[in-house]
């Protein structure tokens, strides 16, 4: 190690060639990322709601939607609105309910209108006539802006909703407050405030690396993309800090090179030994079901030895070039003396304690009890974004659709009226739309895949009999269905949609000339019939769409949603339900799994690295449970406080939290075995320990709970602050039991902890003796 340390400290300008070159190709590759919207990408391959929108992408169209509230309005203002909105160029329809006269007093009255207008508020359903991501519906909904903004408005749609952008803007002002939260920190704890400019650096350095060696996993999620710097950060600023101090202790008895050189020799490996628990939370991450585990646990993992190499090849050319800096900006310690805080941790250990006991036992049973949310939409935040803000609002005074899918082979379309007739009977089921439900008249007596005869296509299409007869034999003729001929062709069916297809080609090849009149309808009728089939029928698959009531997730939803599979399944053997709900419901049953699988390799990695830290068998166990403690109190905080926790929260940030602020109970645990192994008094040992471990556990503490509060309460996406919110809670807790419960348990087993040390056998002069490590 001297040598290896030699080696960089000597090569230090080819290492920060090195480091530049780099960082300049991390900045040209960074744009080479590819950010994931949607979590659903990160569901298993093998999920029905992974399957089935994989389906839909690639067979079916689905038109961008926006539903708007517009408060303060007369019915009368409303439906002028709507009129006026329905004309913007890329708007198809706006669904809003007409009046008829002799009907007017009775839908006034009645239960239709309050799915539309209450309480002097309106609301509108836009569609448009492109996907959401086209830019006919994106100018259509800047449109439909403009025009409403003179009025009080709630928009809830994603058409132009860009969740990466805005992310993008708010992570940029929160790693600003980080930052200035992380100098402050650091000048109160500093010895120099050169030393801030050099962590700093170091960071910048380190956290560029990350963002463009994304590069080589293609995509990252946003999740990942938003809070990774910000984690970085406050995970592995540690080990500059902890390079250098040993540099400065070394810089007390020998020259620069020679302290840099020892340094390096002694921190390289307490820094890659501290590392490796920060690394195992994040490699647990990594076996989750759900992909997400996957995509933060590997970018995450990459930033830790990206932070060490910058650490141990980029700082000691920072180090040696600002060392007269360093002197001249000096300074006394700002970090009060905390030996009080010893004592009156020994003095309470005997009610403590069995409290901590207490709350082991309570908290581990309350946090298996959480009642968790899986639906992203679902998850409130500290500051809410308009799409958000906009759901809660209209939710207060009008039903919200739960709109979901059904994909199946398509061409049976008598299963598929079955289908959506027996759906539309059950009770949370609103409505129900497919190609063989779609009516074709007022009198809703025909659907489009309904077969007709000349003089049922001849009544609803106001085309003469005669026509339609010669359109029916020319139809057979070409189709080569001669036993149309056999009998007579006023008996002859053909489906609604084949005939509609057939007249609308035949009219474009001239074959038939139709009035202008004739024409136009045909060429309505065929938009008409060509958009229905962009949504509900592909290539292979058919599209059947219904809007449920009520949640969006829960047991009684997740009943339905079986109801739904197995009325399909009556129908036919490939059946895919989709929607936020089926969503929710994959992410439900894949939790159990990943929670349990999370927890017990997190503990059992932190467990074995600390087993060979320490080279004892107690101190493992006492240490996590700890940690595992503070997780549980953490997560036990919702079942008390009668609220639930986003899935993803406790997943991410119990790995994180057990992987990171272990470290601050190795600091705790080792300067206590230290100072042991020296002689000093066990009751001595605690204070000691406690007054200096202070400045390194304050310091990377608050810098990890600030930054986590700040991402928690500045960002108005609620993954985001879900996360930020739990991993700060976490934090502060983990620093509590740390400072209050760790040391009293290392005073009461100190005699356990003697007695674990492992023996490992050592040669002598050709003779094996035993040793104590």
């Amino acid at each position: 190690m001297r040598r290896v340390a030699e080696l960089i400290v000597d090569r230090r300008n080819l290492l920060l060639a090195i480091f530049i070159a780099a960082a300049i190709g991390s900045v040209i590759m960074a744009s080479h990322v590819n950010v994931i919207q949607e979590l659903t990408d990160y569901l298993p391959e093998d999920t029905e709601t992974r399957q089935g929108l994989d389906i839909m992408e690639e067979e079916f169209t689905t038109f961008g939607t926006a539903k708007v509230m517009i408060e303060n309005v007369s019915l009368a203002e409303a439906q002028e609105i709507a009129a006026q909105i329905e004309e913007i160029k890329g708007v198809s329809s706006v669904d809003f309910y007409e009046e008829d006269d002799e009907e007017e007093q009775e839908i006034t009255d009645g239960e239709a209108l309050r799915d539309y207008y209450y309480e002097l508020a309106a609301l509108l359903t836009i569609n448009f006539e492109t996907e959401e991501d086209e830019s006919l519906a994106q100018a259509a909904i800047a449109d439909v802006r403009e025009a409403l903004a003179d009025y009080d408005t709630w928009f809830y749609t994603t058409v132009d909703k860009d969740d990466s952008a805005e992310l993008q803007g708010e992570m940029k002002v929160i790693l600003v407050i980080a930052v200035v939260i992380i100098v402050a920190v650091l000048w109160f704890t500093s010895r120099t405030y050169m030393e801030i400019a050099i962590f700093m650096l170091v960071f910048a350095m380190a956290a560029i690396l990350n963002m463009g060696t994304n590069f080589i996993f293609g995509n990252i999620s946003f999740v990942t993309n938003a809070v990774a710097v910000v984690l970085q950060l406050a995970l592995a600023i540690d080990y500059a800090i902890i390079m250098f101090h040993r540099f400065m202790e070394e810089k007390t008895q020998v020259d620069t090179r020679k302290a840099l050189v020892r340094a390096l020799e002694k921190g390289i490996p307490e820094i890659c030994s501290s590392s490796l628990t920060t690394i195992a939370g994040m490699v647990a991450l990594m076996f989750m079901q759900f992909g997400i585990g996957m995509d933060l646990g590997r970018v995450m993992a990459k930033a830790i030895l990206l932070s060490m190499l910058s650490v141990f090849g980029f700082m000691p050319w920072l180090i040696m070039h600002w060392d007269r800096q360093i002197e001249r900006t000096m300074h006394r310690s700002f970090v009060p003396n905390i030996e009080f805080w010893g004592k009156f941790v020994l003095a309470v250990r005997k009610v403590t304690l069995p409290v901590f006991a207490v709350v082991l036992v309570v908290s581990c049973y309350l946090s298996s009890h959480c009642d968790y949310i899986y639906d992203t939409n679902s998850v409130e935040s500290a500051r809410m974004n308009e799409y958000m803000t906009s759901k809660r609002e209209i939710s207060e005074k009008f039903e919200t659709d739960n709109t979901m899918a059904i994909i199946v082979p398509k061409g049976d379309y008598e299963s598929e009226a079955a289908i959506l007739s027996r759906i539309g009977e059950l009770d949370r089921v609103e409505s129900t739309l497919g190609l063989a439900n779609v009516t074709v008249d007022e009198e809703e007596e025909y659907v489009l895949t309904d077969a007709l005869t000349p003089q049922q296509l001849a009544d609803i299409t106001d085309i003469d009999i005669d026509t339609v007869r010669l359109l029916y034999r020319f139809y057979a003729w070409k189709e080569e269905k001669y036993g149309a001929f056999l009998n007579s062709i006023d008996e002859f069916e053909i489906p609604l949609l084949s005939m509609i297809d057939f007249i609308y080609g035949e009219e474009e090849n001239e074959t038939f000339d139709f009035d202008d009149d004739l024409s136009a309808d045909i060429r309505e009728m065929y938009e008409t019939v060509s958009d229905a089939r962009e949504q509900l029928e592909g290539e292979e698959y058919s599209r059947l769409i219904f809007t449920m009531s009520g949640p969006v997730e829960g047991e009684d939803t997740f009943a339905v949603i079986d109801e739904v599979r197995e009325i399909a399944l009556e129908y036919y053997h490939e059946v895919y339900v989709v929607g936020d709900s089926t969503s929710d419901y994959d992410l439900s049953k894949s939790f159990t799994q990943d929670n349990i699988r999370i927890t017990v390799m997190t503990a059992v990695f932190v467990a074995v690295i600390l087993f060979f830290t320490f080279r004892n068998y107690s101190i493992p166990l006492i240490l996590v449970a700890t940690i595992q403690t503070s997780i549980f109190i953490n997560f036990s905080i919702p079942a008390v406080m009668g609220t639930s926790m986003f899935f993803l929260s406790y997943l991410i940030v119990s790995s994180i939290q057990m992987g990171a602020t272990i470290d601050y109970a190795i600091v705790i645990t080792s300067r206590y075995t230290e100072l042991r192994k020296e002689g000093v008094e066990k009751a001595r040992a605690v204070t000691d320990t406690l007054n200096e471990s202070f400045p390194t556990i304050i310091t990377s503490g608050t810098i990890m709970t600030a930054a986590a509060f700040v991402i928690g309460r500045t960002t108005t996406n609620p993954t985001i602050a879900s996360l930020g919110s739990t991993l700060a809670k976490g934090t502060l807790t983990s620093i509590i039991l740390v400072m209050l419960i760790l040391p009293q348990l290392l005073y009461v087993f100190d005699s356990l902890i003697g007695k674990t040390w492992r023996k490992r056998r050592i040669s002598v002069g050709g003779e094996e003796g035993r040793a104590k490590s």
